[in-house]
C-alpha cells in the first residue's frame, strides 16, 4: 500500500483508544432503536481492548486483515444480538485473488454533496457559445466580481434548468461596432457578438462583471477592450475571453478610448487609453508606466461628456464647449460656440460634433416662472448646432439642418449617428443627410425615435444602425427612418409577471402582454383593441406600462392598464389573439387635488385617494395623496365568481355586474413600500366569496362575502413576520407566503405553520398540489406538509412561479425565463 509500518501502528492505536471511548455509541447508531444491555457493553469493551496487533516489516500481504481486525470483532457480537439486522458491507480488497490486492468500487446509493473548485485561470469569464469553432470551453476567472462569482456558483448546481428563449426584450447596457462591421452588445446575462453577415445574436461570455449603466469598450490592434466600475479587461480572441490588464479611476466612465504611445520623436511605443470620467477629467494611462494619470490642465471645473480619438489627437467634449489635447493641455476648440457637447463621432478621419443646451438647463427651466422658462427654452433650443471638421479641428463647418427657416429644437441636444457620409441627427425632429451634411431629410417625428436619442449608438452600414437602452436593442436598416427592436438571439430578461392558461404561457414585458404556446422558445405580441379606448384627450393610447396588471379567472385571461387617467379592464378573446375592452365594466376616473397636508392616510381616515365613477365626474369625495411612490398605481388585481377587485393607489376597490361604478371595499394600504418585492401593493387572494388580503404593515384581513365587510385576523396567525410574500388559494386552503415561513389554513381561524426552515418567496398551484421558490431551490409540498426540494438554487431571484403541463417555470429578476421538467418528479438532492 505504500504506508510505512510505524504509520500503521500509530493508526491502530489512535483507533483502539477511539473504540474503547465510543462503542457504545457506535453500536446504537448502527442498530437504532435496539436497547444493549450492560454485560454486552461490558463484553464489547473488554474485547476491543484485548486486541493485541503487532506489526512486522515482513507482513504486507497479510496488512488488510490487520487493519479489519478490530472490525471483525465487532461484527461479530453485533450479529448475535439480533438476525434481523443486517449490515451491508462493501469489501475494499478481493482476497481470493490470485495477484496483488486491489480496491474494488462499486455501485452504492450514497450521494455526497460535495463543493465543486473550477479551475482558477488569470482570464475572465466564461466562453458560453460561439458562432465559430473557436473559443470553445469554460474559463473562470480570479478577478470576477463577488457578485459574479455567486452568478458562477448558481449555474453550476442549477444546471439542471433550461433557458427559455425569449420573450425578447430587456436591458442591454451598451452596443459597440467595430471596424469590420462586428457588433458587442452587453446584457444582464452577457456579453453578445452579431457579425456583419449574422442573422442572430451570440452569446459568447456568461461571466464578464457587468456592473455600471454604461460598458465602454474600444478597438486597437485587434485587441477589444472594455470597462467594468474599477478594471480595464481584454481580449484577443474576439470576446470569448478576457484578462485583466489594469484596474482604472473610479467614477462614471463617459467616454473611452485606445490608440498608439506617441513620443516626441514621433516613434510609436506600445499603447494609451484615455478615460473620461463625469466629474473628475480625463485620465490617461500607457502601458509603459502601468498607471493613470490625470490631464486636467486646461479642464478644471468642467464637466466630461465625451471622449474621441483620430490618430494621436485626442479630442474631450464638456459642458462648456470642445477641447483638443496639446502637449498635456487642453485647448478649446469652437472658441465662440455656445452650449453643451452631446455628441462627439468620428467616422472616416472626419469629426462630427453635436452640441445643445447646458446640462443643468432643464432643472432651471423648471424652477422658473413660466414666462422665464419659455425665455430659457428659446434660448436653450438656439444652442443645438451641428458641425464638421475635416482637419482635426484646424477648421469648422457649420452642417446644422433647418426646418424650413428655423434651426431643428430640442431640449436635450443633438444625437449624432455617422457611417461615411450618412448622418443621422436624432432631437425633437429627425434629420438625416446622405451627403456628409451639405443636404438633409425631415424624417418628422417620431416618440419611439425620441426615446432612443440619447442612447449609446452604433453604425454599421449607411443603412444600418443600432441603438441599446433598457427595453433592448433597437436597429433601423432604412437610415434611421424607423426603428424595431432586435432581440433574436439574444435572451430577454424583462419579465415582470408571467401566468400559464390553456397550455400557453403569457408573459408582461412592461410595454406589451406576449404569449407562447411552445413553452416558451417562441413568444407573440397580444393585440389589444384601441378603438374601443378614447383618452381624455380624444386620442386612444393604451399602454401596457409597468403597472399593468395580469389575472386568469375561469380559463379567461384579464389585464388592467391605465389609459391617461383612465383606468380600462380587458378580456383576451377566445382565439387568444386580441385584447377586447370589457365593456360593462365602468373605467376608473382619476381626480387629484391638491391635499398634501392630509399626508398617509389611515383606515380610520374618511379622505380618499381616489374617486371612482362611471365617467361623468360627478362625485364629492375628497381626493388625497400619498406622501411618497405617488407614481404607484396599479396594484393587486383578482377575478372571482365575477367580481374583480383592484387595488388603485393603496386602495382595494371592487366591481360586480350591474354596479354602475367601482366600489370603495374601505381597505387602505399605509405600510412602507418594500424595494425587495417589485410586486408592490396588496397581496390578494379570491375564491369564491372568500377574500384575503395582507397588507404592508402585516396585516391579514379576511372577507367571506365578496369584500363586503373585512375582519382583521393577524392575531389568529401563530407566526411572527415583517411582510408577505404572495397567498395563493389551492382547493379550500389558502397559503400565505411570509419572510419567515408560509402558513395554511381552510377557514382562516386556525393555522398550521409550513416552516422547515425555508422562506418562499413565490407559489404555485397545479390542482392541490403546491409548489414554492425562494433563494434556497424550488420545493413541492408533500402530504404531510413539508417542502420536499426539487432544485438546490434557482437561476436568480423569482419573481413568478407557474405550473404549465409537465414544466414549473420561474420568471426571475436578471436572467430571464427558466424551466424545470416535473415528469419524473425526483426530488432527491444531489451535486450538479
Amino acid at each position: 500500500l505504500g504506508v510505512s509500518v510505524n504509520t500503521i501502528t500509530s493508526r491502530l492505536s489512535r483507533a483502539r483508544e477511539r473504540l474503547q471511548q465510543d462503542e457504545e455509541l457506535l453500536v446504537r447508531e448502527l442498530l437504532g432503536s435496539v436497547q444493549l444491555s450492560d454485560s454486552l457493553t461490558d463484553r464489547i469493551t473488554r474485547k476491543v481492548s484485548d486486541v493485541k496487533l503487532t506489526p512486522s516489516p515482513n507482513w504486507k500481504p497479510f496488512l488488510p486483515w490487520m487493519s479489519f481486525g478490530a472490525a471483525a470483532v465487532l461484527v461479530m457480537l453485533l450479529l448475535g444480538v439480533s438476525n434481523q439486522y443486517l449490515l451491508r458491507f462493501q469489501k475494499p480488497y478481493s482476497f481470493e485473488a490470485q495477484s496483488e490486492p486491489t480496491i474494488e468500487i462499486i455501485d452504492t446509493p450514497i450521494v455526497l454533496d460535495i463543493e465543486a473548485k473550477p479551475a482558477v485561470r488569470n482570464q475572465v469569464g466564461r466562453a458560453v457559445t460561439t458562432d465559430d469553432s473557436s473559443g470553445a470551453g469554460v474559463q473562470v476567472s480570479d478577478a470576477v466580481s463577488a457578485s459574479d462569482a455567486q452568478d458562477a456558483s448558481v449555474r453550476l448546481s442549477a444546471s439542471q434548468w433550461s433557458q427559455a428563449a425569449g420573450p425578447r426584450g430587456g436591458p442591454v447596457f451598451d452596443v459597440f461596432a467595430t471596424s469590420e462591421g462586428t457588433l458587442y452588445a452587453f446584457s444582464q446575462t452577457g456579453l453578445y457578438r452579431l457579425r456583419s453577415d449574422a442573422p442572430t445574436w451570440t452569446l459568447i461570455n456568461s461571466s464578464i462583471p457587468i456592473e455600471g449603466l454604461r460598458v465602454p469598450m474600444a478597438e486597437h490592434r485587434n485587441t477589444l477592450y472594455f470597462l467594468s466600475n474599477d478594471t480595464v479587461f481584454t481580449s484577443t480572441d474576439e470576446g470569448a475571453t478576457w484578462s485583466t490588464l489594469c484596474t482604472r479611476p473610479e467614477g462614471e466612465a463617459m467616454g473611452f478610448v485606445v490608440t498608439d504611445e506617441v513620443q516626441r520623436d514621433r516613434s510609436q511605443v506600445g499603447i494609451a487609453m484615455y478615460l473620461a470620467i463625469h466629474d473628475k477629467g480625463i485620465f490617461h494611462f500607457t502601458d509603459g508606466d502601468k498607471e493613470w494619470t490625470l490631464l486636467n490642465n486646461g479642464l478644471m471645473d468642467r464637466t466630461i461628456s465625451a471622449v474621441a480619438v483620430i490618430g494621436d489627437t485626442v479630442f474631450a467634449g464638456t459642458d462648456k464647449g470642445l477641447y483638443f489635447l496639446d502637449v498635456g493641455v487642453w485647448e478649446r476648440l469652437l472658441a465662440d460656440v455656445s452650449g453643451s457637447i452631446y455628441s462627439l463621432v468620428v467616422s472616416e478621419g472626419n469629426l462630427y460634433v453635436g452640441t445643445g443646451p447646458y446640462f443643468l438647463a432643464l432643472q432651471q427651466i423648471g424652477s422658473k416662472s413660466t414666462e422665464t422658462a419659455q425665455m430659457m427654452y428659446d434660448h436653450n433650443s438656439s444652442l443645438n448646432r451641428i458641425f464638421q471638421s475635416t482637419d482635426l479641428g484646424t477648421s469648422w463647418t457649420e452642417i446644422t439642418p433647418t426646418d424650413g427657416s428655423r434651426p431643428i429644437m430640442a431640449r436635450s441636444g443633438i444625437s449624432l449617428v455617422v457611417a461615411g457620409k450618412t448622418i443621422l441627427a436624432q432631437a425633437f425632429t429627425r434629420f438625416r443627410s446622405r451627403d456628409g451634411g451639405k443636404t438633409w431629410t425631415n424624417l418628422g417625428f417620431d416618440m419611439d425615435s425620441l426615446m432612443l436619442n440619447a442612447l449609446p449608438s452604433a453604425a454599421v452600414g449607411e443603412n444600418t444602425f443600432y441603438k441599446a437602452g433598457p427595453s433592448g436593442i433597437h436597429r433601423t436598416t432604412d437610415g434611421g427612418e424607423s426603428w424595431h427592436l432586435f432581440m433574436e438571439g439574444m435572451v430577454g430578461t424583462r419579465i415582470l409577471d408571467l401566468i400559464a392558461s390553456n397550455n400557453r404561457l403569457y408573459a408582461h414585458t412592461g410595454d406589451n402582454i406576449v404569449q407562447s404556446r411552445d413553452g416558451g422558445e417562441s413568444w407573440k405580441a397580444i393585440r389589444f383593441d384601441a378603438s374601443e379606448v378614447a383618452s381624455s384627450a380624444g386620442q386612444s393610447r393604451l399602454n401596457f406600462s409597468a403597472d399593468s396588471r395580469l389575472t386568469i379567472a375561469g380559463n379567461i385571461l384579464y389585464a388592467i392598464s391605465h389609459d391617461g387617467n383612465d383606468l380600462h379592464v380587458f378580456r383576451l378573446s377566445t382565439d387568444g389573439d386580441v385584447f377586447s375592452l370589457v365593456q360593462e365594466i365602468p373605467a376608473f376616473e382619476v381626480f387629484e387635488v391638491d391635499v398634501s397636508s392630509i399626508g398617509l392616510l389611515t383606515d380610520s381616515e374618511e379622505a380618499k385617494q381616489v374617486q371612482l365613477s362611471d365617467g361623468d365626474g360627478k362625485d364629492d369625495n375628497p381626493v388625497g395623496t400619498l406622501r411618497r411612490k405617488e407614481h404607484e398605481n396599479i396594484g393587486a388585481f383578482a377575478v372571482s365568481s365575477k367580481t374583480f377587485y383592484a387595488e388603485y393607489r393603496r386602495q382595494l376597490f371592487k366591481w360586480q355586474p350591474g354596479d354602475l361604478e367601482w366600489k370603495d371595499t374601505g381597505l387602505v394600504d399605509t405600510g412602507e413600500p418594500s424595494d425587495e418585492d417589485p410586486k408592490y401593493g396588496f397581496k390578494l387572494a379570491v375564491s369564491g366569496e372568500t377574500v384575503y388580503v395582507g397588507k404592508r404593515d402585516g396585516k391579514l384581513f379576511q372577507s367571506l362575502d365578496s369584500g363586503d365587510s373585512w375582519k382583521d385576523i393577524t392575531s389568529t396567525l401563530p407566526l411572527h413576520f415583517t411582510r408577505f410574500k404572495e397567498i395563493v388559494f389551492a382547493g379550500s386552503t389558502v397559503y400565505v407566503a411570509t419572510d419567515n415561513g408560509v402558513l395554511a389554513s381552510q377557514t382562516g381561524a386556525h393555522w398550521r405553520v409550513i416552516t422547515d426552515d425555508v422562506v418562499i418567496d413565490r407559489l404555485a398551484v397545479n390542482g392541490l398540489t403546491v409548489y414554492g421558490a425562494g433563494e434556497s431551490g424550488v420545493y413541492r409540498l408533500d402530504v404531510h406538509d413539508e417542502w420536499k426540494q426539487m432544485s438546490p438554487r434557482v437561476p436568480g431571484k423569482v419573481l413568478s412561479l407557474v405550473v404549465d403541463r409537465d414544466r414549473l417555470y420561474v420568471a426571475t429578476e436578471r436572467r430571464g425565463l427558466f424551466h424545470i421538467s416535473l415528469e419524473a418528479e425526483s426530488y432527491t438532492v444531489s451535486h450538479q
